[in-house]
């Protein structure tokens, strides 16, 4: 018997996908809530389109973007981009913006501060 990491739930070792890196040499959650992981981590940006509550709709219009709306790269993967104060929705950037915006904490002091930088140097 073991207890699944993310269901609680005890069950028979057989519900447990082998894992042979692993003392007990099982996975730590049951087969059952691996799947459901795996659903979730595989569908592009589900985790996002629930927080946001973003419609089938609304997410097809996003993906239709096939550049970056800060740089204008073609955009190899998608992040949809929002304020996380109010969780409006802004649009869809390339990897690089929508990380470069989250480590100024969308502060437009620090981007403009960052613009005076670069023209002067």
């Amino acid at each position: 018997m073991r207890t699944c990491s993310r269901c609680k739930e005890t069950k028979d070792i057989s519900c447990f996908s082998k894992r042979s890196d692993r003392p007990s040499g099982v996975q730590s959650k049951c087969k059952e809530c691996e799947k459901i992981y795996r659903r979730m981590y595989y569908k592009p940006h589900e985790k996002i389109r629930q927080k946001l509550k973003i419609s089938d709709d609304l997410y097809e219009d996003l993906m239709k973007n096939e550049n970056c709306q800060i740089c204008d790269a073609e955009l190899t993967k998608k992040c949809i981009d929002h304020c996380h104060s109010t969780n409006k929705i802004r649009g869809v950037l390339c990897n690089n913006c929508n990380t470069a915006l989250g480590l100024v904490g969308d502060n437009t002091h620090i981007l403009q501060s960052m613009i005076e930088y670069l023209q002067e140097h």
